[in-house]
């Protein structure tokens, strides 16, 4: 009897009455292979997990999986077990992982995706943990080898999913080192929800930041090949991110920030103060506080990621940079000037920035999360002070605009309206736009050509 299938095997899928034909090796991995496997015209991967003592566990956890829908679209969830009187082990069945996707590292190792998108990435990542969390189920092995995106859909695939379980049920890995909270570091804790808030809010220090947040010039300076300094890999693990650690922008302490010419330096500089906040937050309080409080919740994680997409702008170098009301000050990242305020959308529960890519959707107005459901689009034109912005009605309600110093008038779908200051009625919803006098458009109201 073998250990691994072989390409040609076939096997019964007992839930869903078929047969199942496996195909070429995908991928390797200490707990199993990955093969493409058909059902009748079909493809889907198929991953087989060695014998080892937990595999009985393992099979009642991954079988209660096979019960329960999705949480999310961006989980590859296990649809059926396998099984073989000729194989040793077990295997499970999910979707085939489309070829649009990339590791998160080859993301990160190219240039970045625009601003919006690396958003729209972070903000798909945090309500796929959301929705697992709010079912009672925890991941457990958030990292980079499990965690796929496309960069130009802003798409997110989640693998390995045979290591999600019940919140308080047997656990059969503890998770990826530079990923693990420091009580799982020490053994203290399994891990859990709280523990999976810990390791989304080191994934998004990555996306964001492009490093490790503990990770400075004190825990770079911990390995040493000197044989009188030489601590073991496990020490250090323990002392670096379990037992000592240390945020590397720690407001109290500088003694781990990141070394001259580190990416954090200039990254960290590109964001605005509540959105660092967070990550303060995350690896201060939330490396001692083990709770949900203690830690950033998903929820307050989303709200940070729409607050700092409607604040997406661009500096009048050309550099792309945030603006936010509450700190106006924030210098440009690449030229060090104040960037010039731009047109603002003020919403219930929203300050929009407009400027060229920004879209209005139905969350702003109706707050509905659909955030993919566009109402309007800002379109950008030259003239003679640089350039105006109009506002597109892609919705299909009728705007009422009233200009300051002028009459109401009605904005049709498809219509385009000059940006200047006014109250405006979309329908589901009211604002006012706030221009400065530079900015300010000299036509209120553009048929569509």
């Amino acid at each position: 009897m073998s250990d691994l299938p072989n390409l040609g095997d076939t096997f019964w899928l007992s839930r869903v009455g078929a047969t199942l034909t496996v195909g070429a090796r995908i991928g390797e991995g200490g707990q199993g292979v990955v093969h493409e496997a058909a059902v009748g015209d079909h493809l889907f991967a198929l991953k087989w997990l060695r014998p080892s003592p937990r595999t009985a566990g393992l099979m009642r956890s991954i079988a209660g999986l096979v019960e329960r829908p999705s949480p999310h679209r961006a989980f590859i969830w296990p649809i059926d077990l396998v099984t073989s009187e000729h194989v040793e082990g077990f295997g499970y069945v999910m979707a085939l992982k489309e070829k649009r996707f990339i590791s998160f590292a080859q993301m990160l190792n190219h240039d970045p995706p625009p601003f919006r998108t690396i958003i729209a990435i972070g903000r798909e990542v945090v309500d796929a943990f959301s929705a697992l969390h709010a079912s009672g189920l925890c991941y457990r092995d958030i990292n980079f080898g499990n965690l796929w995106v496309d960069p130009v859909r802003a798409d997110v695939a989640i693998l390995d999913n045979d290591n999600v379980g019940l919140d308080s049920g047997e656990a059969f890995v503890k998770g990826s080192h530079q990923f693990m909270a420091p009580e799982v570091v020490r053994d203290e804790e399994l891990p859990s929800t709280v523990t999976d808030l810990y390791s989304l809010g080191v994934f998004l220090f990555y996306l964001f930041i492009h490093g490790h947040p503990l990770e400075g010039i004190r825990t770079i300076s911990s390995y040493s090949w000197a044989e009188s300094e030489h601590v073991t890999e496990t020490e250090l693990m323990l002392r670096n991110f379990g037992r000592e650690p240390l945020f590397v922008f720690d407001p109290e302490d500088g003694s781990n920030c990141p070394p001259p010419g580190s990416p954090m330096l200039v990254w960290w500089s590109i964001y605005p103060a509540f959105f660092r906040q967070l990550f303060v937050k995350s690896f201060t309080t939330g490396l001692t506080d083990a709770s949900l409080t203690g830690r950033v919740t998903e929820g307050v994680w989303r709200r940070a990621l729409l607050r700092l997409s409607d604040c997406t702008s661009e500096c009048q170098c050309r550099a792309s940079v945030f603006f936010d009301a509450e700190d106006p000050g924030h210098r440009c990242w690449n030229c060090n000037q104040v960037p010039e305020p731009l047109p603002m959308l003020k919403l219930r529960g929203h300050s929009v920035v407009i400027c060229e890519g920004m879209t209005i959707t139905s969350h702003h107005l109706r707050r509905d999360r659909a955030h993919d459901d566009p109402m309007a689009t800002v379109e950008v034109r030259p003239n003679r002070s640089g350039h105006r912005f109009l506002l597109r009605n892609v919705s299909n309600e009728t705007w009422t605009v009233t200009p300051e110093g002028e009459e109401p008038k009605k904005v049709e779908p498809s219509q385009l309206l000059g940006v200047r200051t006014m109250t405006i009625d979309f329908g589901p919803a009211q604002g006012t736009i706030e221009v400065s006098g530079s900015q300010s458009s000299g036509e209120t109201l553009v048929t569509r050509q």
